[in-house]
This record gives structure tokens, sequence and C-alpha cells, in this order.
């Protein structure tokens, strides 16, 4: 008793000689800035601006990993706790110190407003008992996190900070909240990551919550929502199947804004940072053999994915030479398809699928082809280089290209090149009022061209293109490729091709023969092209 009124009378002497110095009164929780100016083994000496130093506890300057995070000629923030035998003392948390009663510590934090350190020591009816220096206080269930308190046992044996919201009966009745501590914390975080929130921003964050539609994550303060058309590039049927509570995220700003009833509301997204095929490389070609998985089916067709987030659409047409009135006749959702590539719009970044046309290789067609690369990632079958041509492994046995010299030379299928004037074989694709789409092999697996109305070549009897049906196959000329790459043929065009040949050869004949022959042969052998 007597070293307390000691240890009163000396802080009442110290306080009112500082108060003499001209330095102001303090009143405890106000907050103090200062220069580190000497760091010892448990305390870090401060000058704050008054006559003499301050002192804080080291314990206020240590990270998670316990390292020092300050040292002389630094600037710190503190507070005031409040003047002692060893000056004023500064700080954001009071703990527990030999010569100090649990009692004077409650009391010092109640009045300044400071947190202090306490240990969980058990649990009562409706909270936790914590003891700070043999003094015990309580703090309820409610009081102990910013949410619900699922498994209140857990905190037991552990040290937490605390705020005291009531100390009454000269000590006899204190009540903590720790809730109120993690609140003050939420909103120091808060008010750093305003500064910085904006739309493209990147942030690490923390999931804290995960519902059907998407996950809150925690940017430092402040929570967004990642809405689960957010989360991947691939399919998402449950956030929790790619997300758990506590996992540390990388997440991209989208979108703030404030609601009709002035609640902010911050959309998040993972998926933005996820690399980009259609920039990266989207990893095949027109015309590879791709195995994909069926991921929704429409009246039209069916999307199937070929690689993470990235989806094709088989159309009505390509998923059987039968004739079928939905997708859902041959295919289900989730059911592993493998699919030729027909064409590649960087543009519009579609990718235009079919099923019907993936025809599996022959024994002796694998042998021969030492170079063909099958199941590379999603890739079963795709288009390879030679050193003087690209060429498609597997795509027919009609064209090829030599890649060698000698009597042993080896060769290899592979397409033509589209140019005006080339004569093809085609097969009708589809009838349509104003011409018809005719598949061009020839040119590749996924090339095609329009055989418009006014190039059919209509036979006798005034036949219309009705006599055309999808699955013919016909004879055509490439007249025109428009810089976009489309193709315009003609059946007319061949013929008149076929006449100037005929001629030709009819002026050969008579050079080399002197004889003219007769009109009658040349109308005959044109009679027998046309039919």
């Amino acid at each position: 008793m007597v070293q307390d009124d000691m240890d009163m009378n000396f802080a009442e002497l110290f306080e009112a000689s500082a108060r003499s110095a001209g330095e102001g009164p303090l009143e405890p929780g106000e907050p103090v800035q200062g220069k580190v100016v000497l760091v010892t083994p448990d305390t870090v000496f401060i000058d704050y601006g008054a006559k003499s130093e301050g002192w804080a506890d080291l314990q206020e300057f240590l990270d998670e990993n316990g390292d020092l995070t300050v040292k002389p000629g630094m600037e710190v923030e503190l507070a005031f706790i409040g003047y002692g035998p060893s000056g004023a003392q500064l700080g954001n948390c009071l703990r527990q110190v030999s010569g100090s009663t649990g009692k004077e510590l409650f009391r010092k934090a109640f009045e300044s407003g400071i947190s202090l350190e306490g240990t969980v020591t058990g649990t009562n009816k409706g909270g936790l008992e914590i003891t700070v220096s043999g003094t015990k206080a309580f703090c309820p269930f409610s009081q102990m996190d910013l949410t619900f308190l699922d498994r209140p046992e857990a905190f037991i044996g552990t040290t937490q900070k605390f705020k005291v919201t009531q100390f009454e009966e000269e000590g006899k009745n204190i009540v903590l909240s720790r809730r109120a501590v993690l609140q003050a914390e939420k909103e120091a975080l808060a008010e750093g990551t305003r500064k910085r929130l904006v739309v493209g921003e990147v942030f690490q964050g923390r999931v804290t919550r995960l519902t059907p539609f998407g996950a809150f994550v925690d940017l430092g303060g402040i929570e967004g929502l990642v809405h689960i058309s957010e989360i991947s590039r691939s399919q998402v049927s449950d956030p929790a199947d790619h997300l758990a509570v506590g996992q540390d995220v990388s997440v991209k700003v989208l979108q703030i804004k404030t609601d009709e009833k002035d609640i902010e509301r911050i959309s998040l997204s993972l998926k933005a940072l996820e690399p980009d095929p259609w920039e990266t490389g989207l990893g095949f070609d027109e015309g590879d053999i791709l195995l994909g998985k069926v991921r929704n089916l429409a009246q039209y067709g069916a999307f199937v994915e070929v690689a993470s987030g990235l989806e094709g659409l088989v159309h009505l047409s390509e998923i059987t030479t039968k004739r079928i009135h939905h997708p859902k006749e041959k295919l289900k959702i989730g059911q592993e398809v493998e699919v030729k590539v027909l064409e590649i719009n960087r543009e519009q970044r579609r990718i235009s699928l079919s099923i019907k046309e993936v025809t599996p290789l022959s024994d002796s067609v694998k042998d021969s082809l030492e170079r063909e690369i099958f199941r590379t990632g999603n890739v079963i079958r795709k288009r390879v280089k030679t050193d003087s041509a690209e060429v498609f492994l597997g795509s027919g046995e009609d064209n090829f290209i030599d890649n060698s010299e000698g009597p042993n030379r080896q060769k290899i299928p592979g397409p033509q090149p589209p140019q005006v004037g080339l004569l093809v074989k085609g097969i009708v694709r589809s009838i349509k009022p104003y011409g018809l789409f005719v598949d061009l092999p020839d040119l590749g697996p996924h090339q095609r061209g329009l055989l418009h109305n006014s190039q059919v070549l209509v036979p006798e009897m005034n036949q219309s293109k009705k006599s055309l049906k999808e699955g013919d196959e016909i004879e055509v000329e490439l007249i025109k490729i428009d810089e976009l790459g489309r193709i315009s043929l003609s059946q007319k065009s061949v013929l008149d091709h076929q006449d100037r040949i005929s001629l030709n050869e009819y002026r050969n004949r008579v050079k080399e023969t002197g004889k003219l022959g007769t009109m009658a042969d040349l109308f005959n052998k044109k009679k027998r092209l046309s039919s």
C-alpha cells in the first residue's frame, strides 16, 4: 500500500512537472506522434516533443513472426496511456507486466480506451472468462467476434486483445469486448483500402463467405463479391468446388457502386486475372480434332468446352448425319465427345465445331504418319507443319504433298490453297433460298463456299436447284475470294471452262493433223460433259 502511494505521488509529480514545462495536458487515449530514440531488449524509448522521452513496450513493434519493425530514427504513432514512475507510457495495447496488478491494467484500459491483452481461461453461461494478472473479467459470446461464434471453446488458452466496456464496483464487474477491437482494426484497414479502391485495381484478399451465387472476399476491412460467373473461365456450378473460406486469392475490381439503400457494392473477379486463351493462344487450329465436354444444349446446337473456359458450338446440323430436331436426342450435358474444329472466328471469339465430321484414322494411315500428335492436352489429332507445307494429318487420302525426293519418298495428305479459277469437288452442305453452301474438302477440312442461285447449272426441262440435295457431290469453280476470305462458287463457269478446254483440244488437233473434224463431235463432247 505504501509503495502504491509512492508510485501515485511520483506520477502526480511527473505529470505536474510535464505540464509546467508547457507540454500541455495529455488525456488517456490521446494520439501521440514521436521518433524512436532507443531500443532495448524490452522497451522502446520515444521522443514525442516533451521534456523527457516516453516509453512503450517492445511488444508493440513486433510483427506476426516476432520480428522488430522499428529502429532509431523512425516515426511512430501511438496513444498516451498514462504517467508512471518511468515516465509517460505510450502504446496501442496494454500487456501484463511485472509489478502491475490486473485491476490496475483494466482500469487504465477503461480510462484510456486502449485495448489490453488477456488470456481466455474458460467459459461460463453466456460468455468467456478472461484473466489479466490474476484478475478475471467477462466477455459475452456476442462480443468475441464480428460474426457468429461457432466454437467458443476454441479460444480457451489463447491470448487476445480486448476493449474494456465496463469497469464497475472497483473492478468487481469488468466486461470486455473483442468485437470492438476487431471492428476498429477493420475500419482502420478499410480507410487505407478505400484510398486505392478503383476499378481495375488488383487486390490480395481472403474468402470470408461462400454462397450459391458467389464468394465474398475481404480486401482489407472492405468486402466485395465475386459472382459465380466471375470465379473461373471454366463453368462453375458451385463456388465451393473452387474456393474455401479462409483461402487467400487475388481479385480484380470490376465495379464500385452504391445501391438504393446507400450500401456500397463492390464487384470482383478471379476470372479476369486468368490468362485469356484468345490472347495467349488457343493451343489448337482449324481442322484439329479435340476432346471436349458438353456444357449446354440449345435448340440450335450443343456448346462443348474444348479447353478451360473455352467453348465452341456444334450446330444441330453438325451433330450427326441423321436428321434430328434437338441435340438432346444424341447428347447429354457432361458427356465427353470428340469434335472437329471447323472455324475459328477470332474477331467475334467464336469456335464452330463438328461431331459428325470426326472420322477415326485407319491403322495403316496412323502407321504411315509418324509426325501425327495424339492426345496432347485436349488435342487428339492436329495439323503439323512439314518443311514445305502445312498439313492436316488424317484429313483424307485424295490430296497429297510430296515432302521428300527419290523413289522412297513419303506422301502426306494435305489441302490445296484456295485460289480463283481452281476447279474442285464440293459437297452440298445446306440449301438456302438464295443458294447453296458447299463444303470444299479439297481445300481443307474447314473450307466452305457459296454457290449462288445465279451460278447453279440448270440442266434440261427448266429444273431448279431443288434437283440438288444435301450430301450431293458436285464440281465447282472458285470465281471470287473476298477480303474476308469468303469464297464464291460457280457451276456454270465449270462448263465454260470445259468448253475452253474442248476448243483448245480442237485447235491443237487441227494443227497436228490438218483436219477440222466436225462440229458435231465438239457438240456431243460438250453434251456428255454437261450431263
